[in-house]
């Protein structure tokens, strides 16, 4: 007779039921993520499965349902909040209806954007959320033929389903801004890979209202490789050591333009007295910097909210408007002001 202890009796649907006072159906609809269960028998199922250390077999659900229960979402970069933010929101909205998310991260790159969401399509994803309009050619023939629902994020697109905004207007109204404070010189630092169609954008928007304005952009005030903050400090010596240095800075985001404030610091300028900076997003700390930020605000977590709403509504079988356009809204603060009088 062995004196091997006999393995656990593996926790079934019918002991979580009835540790929670509810029916198997009940059961199965918490750990499918049905919304039309009551929230109080749904902390208790919730309750009955940490006590009891009830596992959910993914793999069988699967088999069985066809789906995954997971959402993958493909982002240029986490180091900023521009896509942290949205995922955080993302992820929470996804994960109250069951979801699980599994993320990538492209660097910029169109190709990678592709090779991940191939790996995610492997996995079983059961929707995508990407970010832009510019892709891989390959990529929405990929997406079309596993016929998975996709959403594109930050940028409008008539193609797709799409949340985002008017980037080309944002970039136009806080060029009229700086224009209406008697700007003339401007500098753009932005980090502009060619996938990044959303920065290609604002700058368009900057040219047409300088060109509206009688103005343009200096091709050697425009720098578009700077992505951290210490590169955006080198761009900003860059512009101020440059033929014709700018009195009003846009950055491509509040990081940048916190880095560009670094250099004009250093070079003992005044903001705004001797020269104007602004930023892109308007991130926590845009506010209480010692130069509190001028910048578009952009509502970042709503832009998760709504992508995550279209993919479980089309998930589910329901209508879901294919297009959502949010509109930024330009935060005047202290890093602006008045050009300084010609000397």
């Amino acid at each position: 007779m062995s004196d091997k202890p006999s393995p656990p009796a593996r926790v079934s649907l019918e002991d979580v039921a009835q540790r929670s006072g509810v029916s198997t159906a009940t059961v199965s609809r918490v750990l499918n993520g049905s919304a039309s269960v009551r929230q109080s028998r749904r902390e208790a199922v919730e309750r009955a499965c940490e006590e009891l250390g009830y596992v959910i077999n993914r793999a069988a659900r699967t088999l069985a349902s066809r789906r995954s229960m997971t959402i993958g979402a493909v982002v240029p970069t986490l180091a900023t909040e521009t896509f942290s933010r949205p995922l955080a929101s993302f992820q929470q909205k996804i994960h109250q209806s069951g979801y699980t998310l599994l993320l990538a991260n492209s660097d910029f790159d169109p190709q990678t954007e592709l090779n991940e969401v191939n790996k995610l399509v492997e996995y079983g994803i059961d929707a995508l959320m990407l970010v832009g309009n510019s892709h891989h050619p390959r990529l929405w023939e990929r997406i079309n033929q596993q016929g998975i629902p996709c959403i594109q994020t930050f940028s409008v697109d008539q193609r797709y389903p799409s949340v985002g905004y008017d980037n080309q207007l944002a970039a136009s109204e806080m060029t009229a801004h700086l224009l209406a404070l008697g700007h003339q010189k401007f500098g753009v630092i932005v980090g502009t890979p060619p996938s990044n169609d959303r920065i290609s954008e604002r700058i368009t928007g900057t040219r047409n209202a300088l060109a509206a304005a009688g103005l343009q952009l200096d091709e050697a005030n425009l720098i578009s490789s700077a992505f951290t903050m210490n590169e955006a400090r080198q761009a900003m010596f860059k512009l101020l050591d440059g033929p014709n240095p700018p009195t009003a800075v846009i950055c491509g985001n509040d990081l940048l333009a916190f880095g560009a404030m670094r250099a004009a610091t250093e070079r003992y300028l005044r903001i705004p007295g001797d020269i104007s900076i602004t930023g892109f997003n308007d991130y926590e700390y845009a506010e209480h910097l010692e130069h509190p930020l001028t910048t578009m605000r952009v509502e970042l977590a709503q832009i998760g909210l709504c992508a995550a709403d279209y993919l479980l509504a089309t998930l589910n079988g329901e209508d879901a408007p294919r297009q959502t356009q949010l509109k930024p809204e330009l935060i005047v603060r202290g890093s602006s002001g008045s050009a300084p009088r010609q000397r």
